[in-house]
C-alpha cells in the first residue's frame, strides 16, 4: 500500500513536470530568488540586531575597533549578497527575453527563406515546358523518363500562412535534397508539386518515391505539420505519349488553383 501511495505520488510529479511551461519556470525561479533574498534580509537582520548591542555597549572599554569594524563588514557582506542574487534575477530575465527576440528573428527569417524558396521555383507553365521537350528527347532517342506528383496537406494547426508557407518550403527542400543535378522539381499548385525524373524507369521511380516519402517524413516532424502522397507516372512503361502523360499528371492536380489535396491523415506514398 505504501509503494502504491509513493508510486502513485512520483507519477503525479513526473506529470506536473512535463505540464511546465517556460514562464512557469521562469515564475518559479523568481520566487525562489525572492525567498532567498527574504531569508538573507531577515537573517542577517536578525543577527545584526543580535550582535548590535554586544558590538557598541563595549565601545568604550575596548581597546581596538575591530568588533565594530568585523559588525559593519558582516552588514556590508550581506547587502553585497542581496544586491548580486538581484542582479543576477535581472540579468537572466534581460538574457531570457534576448534569446526568445531572437528564435523569434530567426524562426521569421526560416518562414521567410522558405517563402522565397516557393516563389522562386518554376510554375506549372515551366513544367509543362520542360515535359514536352524531355517527352520528345526521349521518344527521339528512345529513353526513359518517370514524373512524380507530390501533394501535401497540411494539418489544421499549421494552415496558417506563414505558418503554411513555412511547411510547404520545408517539404519543397525534402523533396529537392532527394533528387540529382539532372532533375527538376516544379510548383504545379500551392500545395503540389512536380518532379521530373530523367532516365528513370517505373522500378528507378518507385525507389525515388521512397526516398522522397523517408525526406517528407523526417521534414512534418514529430508534430506531423503535413501529410502527403506521392503518384508516378512513368514513360513508356505506363504512358505513350505525350498527351497521355499530361492527361495523367492533370488528373492528379485539383481543377482549382487554390484546393488542397484530399487524403487522409496518415503519410502514404505509391
Amino acid at each position: 500500500m505504501v509503494m502504491r501511495i509513493i508510486s502513485m505520488r512520483e507519477n503525479t510529479l513526473m506529470k506536473s513536470d512535463r505540464q511546465q511551461t517556460p514562464a512557469d519556470l521562469e515564475r518559479r525561479e523568481f520566487q525562489l530568488s525572492l525567498f532567498a533574498c527574504s531569508a538573507i534580509v531577515v537573517l542577517a537582520g536578525g543577527l545584526a540586531l543580535l550582535m548590535y548591542p554586544a558590538v557598541f555597549s563595549s565601545r568604550e572599554n575596548s581597546a581596538t575597533s575591530t568588533p565594530q569594524i568585523a559588525f559593519l563588514g558582516f552588514c556590508t557582506l550581506s547587502c553585497l549578497l542581496v544586491a548580486y542574487i538581484v542582479d543576477r534575477q535581472v540579468t537572466i530575465h534581460r538574457l531570457r527575453k534576448q534569446m526568445a527576440a531572437d528564435r523569434m528573428k530567426a524562426t521569421e527569417a526560416l518562414k521567410q527563406a522558405s517563402a522565397d524558396l516557393l516563389s522562386a521555383m518554376p510554375n506549372y507553365n515551366t513544367f509543362e515546358d520542360r515535359l514536352t521537350m524531355e517527352f520528345r528527347r526521349a521518344a527521339a532517342a528512345e529513353m526513359k523518363f518517370s514524373v512524380l506528383v507530390v501533394a501535401i496537406k497540411l494539418r489544421a494547426a499549421f494552415s496558417e500562412h506563414s505558418l503554411g508557407m513555412s511547411a510547404l518550403g520545408d517539404a519543397a527542400k525534402a523533396v529537392s535534397s532527394k533528387l540529382r543535378e539532372q532533375d527538376s522539381i516544379f510548383i504545379l499548385r500551392p500545395a503540389y508539386f512536380g518532379v521530373i525524373l530523367l532516365g528513370v524507369d517505373k522500378a528507378g521511380a518507385q525507389r525515388f518515391t521512397a526516398r522522397i516519402a523517408e525526406g517528407l517524413s523526417d521534414a512534418a516532424g514529430a508534430n506531423d505539420r503535413f501529410s502527403f502522397k506521392i503518384e508516378a507516372i512513368s514513360y513508356p512503361e505506363q504512358t505513350t505519349s505525350q498527351h497521355d502523360l499530361e492527361l495523367a499528371v492533370s488528373g492528379l492536380l485539383p481543377e482549382s488553383a487554390s484546393s488542397e489535396p484530399q487524403m487522409k491523415d496518415a503519410n502514404v506514398y505509391a
